[in-house]
Formats: structure tokens, sequence, C-alpha cells
């Protein structure tokens, strides 16, 4: 579960050249399937794997994977799932718990889609075993999946005994999408040529915060990374001003990683804003009552950065998929790095905050570590917090 967007975008190519090469990590007492996914907006089948070892314990451990570009096939978490080399399936099931994960029937922004798989995918195995053999379910989640899993927990009590969410944005989606667009039009307001379409071509022009050209995915690694960190380390102060702006999370004892955060966040526009905007129907995003501060001339920043007009259904949209209430029922663990560049902390500080509101707080257990990257956690920690979580709904 390290960088889970970042090192999708890196192995992109990986994996439409070697859609194979990960199956052969899944035990033997695996099996791979499909369900159909009866949307018509979204109609391809989700992709199932589910493992049940002969030793059973009647426990089972779902996993809801994170954002996945929706330019890439849909495939089953394999490279999401391996932590430094280990693949975390494997120790669920030599623990003797049954395990299953889903493609989700679709990519990109998928909160929606994927809690309705889960759901699904959780009644298949219901099939699979004999009745009333089925003691206990946990959702593990990381990233987008964490926040699904949340939604899964609030909402459906009776299916989940506990929860481990990593990484993130228990904020809620509505907050994660000002973050990220946020950054990018501050971005342009002080680096305007690098966002450009056709890229090193005649006439090229700039494209905006939600005006991605749909190929222009393809240039990111060969243009548009290249372009960010010339932008960057070429003109200090004004990048000192974006991340002053923004509050762009940077390792305090690295500052190089500011480059590392902006190429994160400065992804998910290029390779996702049409994605957005077809889900949720609209554009989420608004940002015309923003004042933005902390550069050399706020004045002019508010003057002459991007500003954007939210449509109402997509508002709602995205409170709805998800913005999380605090309202727990089962125990859910949380595990965060304090210096996420892309699901900053406060996130999981926002989410507390509610689930106390709610008087829940004795079902909520955070986790974190002092460190900087977006789910970069060892497997010791991710069992850990696991155990933990299982420890928790046991005395629940």
């Amino acid at each position: 579960m390290k960088r889970l967007f970042s090192a999708t975008l890196l192995v992109l190519t990986v994996i439409l050249v070697l859609p194979g090469a990960a199956r052969s990590q899944w035990p033997p007492v695996c099996q791979e399937s499909s369900l159909p996914s009866n949307d018509p907006k979204y109609p391809e089948d989700q992709l199932i794997i589910i493992c049940i070892p002969p030793d059973w314990n009647g426990q089972l451990v779902m996993y809801a994977h994170g954002y996945v570009p929706p330019q890439l096939p849909l495939a089953l978490p394999v490279n999401e799932l391996t932590v430094d080399g280990v693949f975390i399936p494997s120790v669920f099931i030599a623990q003797h718990f049954a395990f299953a994960t889903t493609s989700f029937h679709k990519n990109g922004v998928a909160i929606e889609q994927g809690a309705k798989d889960l759901n699904r995918l959780l009644q298949e195995f219901k099939s699979m075993v004999p009745p009333h053999s089925l003691d206990k379910v946990y959702i593990v989640g990381g990233s987008e999946g964490g926040l699904i899993a949340v939604q899964l927990l609030e909402h459906f009590p009776g299916n989940y005994s506990g929860g481990l969410a990593v990484c993130a944005p228990l904020g809620g989606s509505p907050a994660f999408i000002k973050n990220v667009y946020d950054f990018r039009v501050v971005f342009d307001y002080f680096f305007p040529t690098v966002f450009t379409y056709p890229p090193n071509q005649p006439g090229e022009q700039p494209f905006g915060a939600f005006d991605a050209p749909q190929d222009a995915f393809l240039f990111w690694q060969s243009v548009y990374v290249p372009r960010i960190i010339a932008a960057l380390t070429g003109n200090l102060p004004a990048a000192f001003q974006l991340f002053s702006v923004t509050n762009a999370v940077v390792d305090p004892t690295d500052p190089t990683t500011a480059i590392e955060t902006a190429i994160s966040l400065l992804a998910y526009p290029v390779f996702g804003a049409n994605d957005l905007i077809a889900t949720a129907g609209g554009t989420p995003y608004d940002n015309r009552s923003t004042t933005y501060v902390g550069s050399g001339d706020d004045a002019a920043l508010n003057a002459g950065v991007e500003r954007l007009q939210s449509d109402g259904w997509a508002r709602a949209y995205a409170r709805r998929f998800y913005e999380p209430t605090g309202n727990l029922h089962d125990p859910l663990v949380t595990l965060h790095n304090l210096f996420d560049p892309l699901v900053p902390f406060q996130h999981e500080i926002e989410y507390s905050s509610r689930v106390a509101k709610k008087k829940r707080s004795g079902l909520l257990t955070r986790q974190s570590n002092a460190s900087y990257g977006h789910c970069e956690f060892t497997p010791e920690e991710v069992i850990q917090a696991f155990t933990l979580m299982i420890h928790r709904s046991e005395n629940n």
C-alpha cells in the first residue's frame, strides 16, 4: 500500500504490457471470478477474488483498493497489496482468515461503485460457505478505499464487525477535491506555461484545472513531469509562494520532497478531472469565494487565479460519496503518515472531531508515524494496525 496513486502511474506501462504477471502471487486457495455490475452507466463486470483456507476461522477480511487512474483497465489490486515485498493477503490467509477483494466495476472516482461492489462481493462470499459459518467480516481500505471502508462501517453496521482505514481522506471527498484543485489553480498562477496542449507544438494553449484534453495524460511522464520539475527548481521564489499559499505538505527534513508533493497533487486533474465530472455529473469544485493568502502579492494572486463555479448536483454527489458522519457502530482503526502529501493528516483530525460529536470516540483508534509519504508503511505497521482492529472488535 505504498504511494498508491504515484506508484500506479509509474508502473502504468508495466501493467498494460504484463497484465497476468501478478496472478501467480495469489495462493492456490484463491478463486478468481467476476460479478455483473448491473450499472448501465458503467457496465463492466467487477473482477473478484475469494480465498478460503482449509482451516478457515470463520472470519473474512475484505479489501477496498485505492484510486486507480480511469485510463487503466480494471484489475485486482495486487501491487497495492504488496508492501516491501510482502503480499499482505498471504499473511491473512496464513492466520486462517478468508480474504476477498475486487477491482470495482469502474476506475477513477469509484466510491459509490466500490461500496456497492464490496457489498455484492460479501453476498457472493456468503453463498460460497455453509450457512451461519461466517462469524465476522472486517473491511480494510487504502486511500480512496479507506474512505469506502468508513462509508460501509457507518451505513452497514450489520455487515461489518470492524474496519481499518489506511491513509484515507476521512475529512471527506469535498475536502480532498478542494485541496487538490486549490493546488492546481495556484500552481497555474505561478507557472502558467506548464500545462499546455498540444505540448511543444504550434498553437499550444494553456488548459485549466477542469479543462484537460482527453489524451493529455499521454504526455504526463514525457512532458508535464519534466516541466513541473523545471518550473519548481527554476523559480524558487514562486515555488516557495505556491507552498506557502496552499500549505502543501513537504518532508521537514527534506525540502526536495516538494517536487514529489507537486507531482502527486497535479496528476489528479490531468488523469482524473474528466472522470470526476462524468461521475459526479458536473464540477464539484468551487473557489469563487476562496481568498488565497501567503504569497508576495495576495491581491494580484486573488485577482489572477483561475476561478471556477461548481454545479450543485456535483457538490451534492461529492458529499454523498462520501463525507463521513463519524457515526461509527463498530471499531475503526486508522493509520496515517503525519506528512502525507496527498491526503493531509488534517483529515484524521477532522474525522476524530466528527466521531466525538457523535459520542463514538471509544470506537476510534488513530495510529500514525512521523514520516513523509502517502501510504508509506512497513508490513509490520500494517499488520500491527490490523491486529489492533481485531482486538478492538473482539472486545467491543
